[in-house]
């Protein structure tokens, strides 16, 4: 009883560290998914500061957007007003001081005067104005000179409309105007601004991969920890866009009017690794359960086995001197007339007992096998056992008498003993059967041991061939597991437990290969 409650213990205690091991995991697991969230919130966070200066900054651009609206309606006032002075001053008047006072006050919008003369007959152009930034003396003709106005006079018309003058109704002027250069420089700063914006937006976002897309155009405008093949196409743009929006939802960057954009982003990469981490960790602990786990088992094995051995050959050691001094003994008691009936059950003993101490100092070594009738070697065993049990237990063997496989017959016979009288302790003293059934495929030879005991808990279905493992009161565990031990290692074959029911009997299968 003492070694069944050695291997409860031993059973406890792994249950015991098996639980504390998956505390320690889920421990690990719960707090790198905490600091994981706590890491996501403050990207988030991040990112809606980002939003929030982002605001700030388009409202700030929207009103340099309205001051240029303004800007740009006062200059087209002005150059209005400097298109009708102009046009006065080609009457005949008294005072021009005051319209000349004007005209030389609004310089700081460029001009350009087109003369268009048609007294000709044919339509004759010149260009006039302080704001050309070249002379005739650096072109080769006249027309080439013309052409180069030309070139600045159609920029300025597609931002602002010329104004026609007329004198006569064969000649009149177009006046030309372009942004002043405080428009312009407001205009610059407002770039200027935008792309600060960027630039800080790709300073302060860290590993975390954005995407940020122009609204009208769809044009990418910035990217950052982004893969180049991730937006090498319309297509893989999509993808991707698709890929950040299911992460987070995208934030609207609006500059006014046609300047807005989509900031699009996911987790970082260090979040990412961090996520992965502990279940990296615990491939690599497991692993290394797994291969220390073997090792120590393989030498634990190997330890036992040396032991199983050399106890073995011990045991026939020692079995050998008084089995020599029996045998002598046996010779005299002979010369005294003791019955011949008690001299051959004695034989019959002495000669069992040399059988067993051929069994044990077969334990660890290589054993030789021969071609026997599985039948006929279970019934010269039970054969023996019947006058050595109990009357009440009922010995049979019955199934395939012709069935022929390798084994070692001294081994062979030690197993169907050992199950025997383990089969017999189960049956308690009460009124019982033990029966073998031999049967065979192509490949193999079954051998089914049935008996009427009280059966085992299927808990115990693999414990009880473990070494130490016992129900008796005074067993040492030691039967079954030898049992294993010479059919799988000596005779290269397989025992395990069938079925049983508790109160109604176990069966135990032993299959050898042809």
């Amino acid at each position: 009883m003492k070694s069944k409650k050695l291997y409860s213990t031993k059973q406890i205690w792994k249950i015991i560290l098996s639980i504390f091991a998956l505390i320690i995991i889920s421990v690990s697991l719960w707090y790198t998914n905490y600091l994981a969230k706590k890491i996501q919130e403050e990207e988030r966070l991040r990112v809606k500061l980002w939003s929030e200066t982002v605001k700030k900054q388009a409202q700030l651009i929207n009103l340099t957007n309205q001051t240029f609206d303004q800007l740009r309606a006062e200059e087209s006032g002005n150059i209005q007003d400097w298109a009708f002075a102009l046009k006065e001053s080609s009457r005949e008047q008294n005072d021009y001081t005051f319209i000349y006072s004007f005209l030389s006050k609004n310089n700081n919008i460029p001009k350009i005067l087109e003369y268009v003369d048609l007294k000709s007959g044919r339509k004759e152009i010149t260009f006039s104005g302080t704001d050309i930034p070249f002379g005739k003396e650096d072109f080769e003709s006249e027309k080439e000179y013309n052409n180069s106005i030309k070139t600045i006079v159609d920029s300025w018309d597609s931002i602002n409309s010329p104004i026609q003058i007329p004198n006569t109704n064969l000649q009149y002027q177009i006046l030309h105007y372009g942004n002043s250069k405080l428009f312009e420089e407001l205009k610059n700063k407002q770039k200027s601004l935008i792309i600060s914006f960027e630039n800080e937006l790709i300073a302060n976002s860290s590993s975390i991969p954005i995407l940020y897309v122009d609204s009208a155009t769809n044009e990418i405008r910035r990217t950052i920890n982004i893969e180049q093949e991730k937006i090498k196409d319309s297509a893989a743009i999509a993808q991707t866009i698709s890929v950040l929006q299911s992460e987070n939802s995208r934030i609207e960057v609006s500059f006014g009017g046609e300047n807005k954009g989509y900031i699009y982003y996911a987790e970082s990469t260090l979040l990412k690794q961090l996520r992965f981490y502990p279940w990296i960790q615990l491939v690599i602990i497991l692993l290394f359960l797994m291969v220390s786990y073997f090792l120590f088992s393989t030498f634990r094995k190997a330890e036992q086995n040396q032991v199983w051995a050399g106890m073995a050959k011990e045991t026939a050691h020692q079995l050998g001197t008084p089995l020599s001094s029996l045998m002598a003994w046996l010779e005299i008691i002979k010369a005294d007339g003791v019955p011949e009936s008690s001299i051959t059950e004695m034989n019959k003993d002495i000669t069992r007992l040399n059988t067993i101490t051929d069994r044990f100092s077969k334990i660890g070594s290589e054993v030789k096998t021969t071609e026997e009738n599985v039948f006929s070697e279970v019934d010269k065993s039970l054969e023996y056992l019947r006058n050595r049990v109990s009357k009440q237990v009922d010995l049979s063997v019955s199934g395939s008498k012709n069935a022929i496989v390798r084994i070692n017959t001294s081994l062979f016979e030690w197993v169907i003993e050992n199950i025997t009288k383990n089969a017999i302790d189960a049956i308690q003293g009460k009124k019982g059967s033990i029966s073998f059934v031999v049967s065979e495929d192509d490949k193999k030879v079954i051998l089914d041991i049935t008996d009427s005991g009280k059966g085992i808990p299927s808990s115990n279905f693999k414990s009880i061939f473990n070494p130490g493992f016992s129900t008796k009161e005074r067993g040492w565990g030691l039967g079954l597991s030898l049992v294993k031990r010479i059919v799988e290692e000596q005779l290269k074959g397989k025992i395990y437990v069938l079925s049983s029911k508790i109160d109604q009997g176990t069966t135990l299968r032993i299959t050898l290969k042809k």
